[in-house]
């Protein structure tokens, strides 16, 4: 039985009029030298869900296709711990479907796998597209990336760049500031595992009722040992825009301060008018409750069973 996913490249080919070159390399390395070579012509494809769509309607044609799918155990999701540090290493041709089923990233990395699950509501979930989107391809779509890319900077994620000089690890929200003539190809995304036990991780969507926009809110607050005041917090909105927004300056007002009923509202509209400044009232007054609610439950995940006494 073959894959729904050569069936649907299969058909592709056949259906599309736009002459292209499909290149299979078999290494990583062999991929990243044909992507130097061809530059501009050629797009990188991993599970094409994306893509195969943009060319039958005509609005991308690269000469050549360089399919990451013909590159063995890139899909790989592993436990590792090095340097005091430990998390999960995921490859890029892992399915966001898999990803959100793995025993490890549940108990490293949850709230990505709340990302994965709360993702754009309009993804037919009876198509096998669905469950062949890769966390490498996501990164590079606008609207996934706003889903998923929000959670992954909170947990301090990096992914892996290579190409035919090397590899680098980045910051994931980094990726969005690189030259785009600096032809890489992200080969793993590295996450770690939180480790304060006095942290609170959360992720929240919200979307329109016409489904125009969404807004994705990833918080991280990490409180002194007595459950009582905030010593750092993170706010990372997506939908804003292409990238995925880090409101640095609304965080500011509670890191060192008691937590406050008053306070938690005030970052709020702080963050909104500051991730939001350039839309109207609408969005900032959704984009305010739904970061209120994030910060509220992160709080709530934070304490725990602390408040109990336990």
């Amino acid at each position: 039985m073959r894959a729904p996913y050569s069936e649907a490249l299969e058909e592709f080919f056949e259906l599309n009029t736009v002459k292209f070159q499909y290149l299979e390399p078999t290494t990583v390395k062999e991929a990243c030298s044909l992507l130097e070579q061809y530059r501009d012509k050629a797009r990188v494809i991993a599970g094409g869900t994306y893509l195969i769509p943009l060319m039958r309607e005509g609005k991308a044609n690269p000469e050549y296709l360089i399919n990451l799918k013909s590159i063995p155990n890139l899909d790989y999701i592993t436990e590792y711990s090095e340097f005091g540090e430990e998390g999960v290493r995921i490859g890029t041709l892992a399915t966001l479907y898999d990803i959100s089923r793995s025993l490890i990233v549940n108990e490293k990395a949850h709230v990505f796998v709340e990302a994965i699950e709360k993702r754009n509501l309009k993804i037919n979930k009876t198509r096998w597209a669905f469950y062949m989107v890769t966390i490498g391809g996501s990164l590079f779509v606008p609207e996934a990336a706003s889903d998923i890319v929000p959670a992954l900077a909170i947990l301090g994620a990096k992914v892996v760049m290579q190409d035919t000089q090397g590899w680098e690890a980045l910051p994931v929200e980094n990726l969005y500031t690189q030259n785009e003539e600096n032809y890489r190809i992200l080969t793993e995304v590295k996450i770690p595992k939180p480790v304060s036990g006095e942290e609170g991780l959360v992720y929240e969507k919200s979307s329109s009722k016409e489904g125009k926009w969404d807004i994705g809110v990833a918080v991280r607050i990490e409180l002194d040992p007595k459950r009582v005041n905030v010593e750092n917090l993170r706010i990372v909105v997506g939908g804003a825009g292409y990238v995925a927004t880090d409101a640095k300056e609304a965080a500011l007002l509670m890191k060192g301060n008691e937590i406050d009923d008053y306070l938690i509202m005030d970052t709020a509209d702080k963050a909104a008018e500051e991730v939001f400044s350039q839309h109207d009232e609408d969005i900032r007054r959704t984009a305010r409750h739904l970061i209120e609610e994030a910060i509220r439950h992160a709080i709530d995940r934070a304490v725990g069973d602390f408040a109990l006494g336990y």
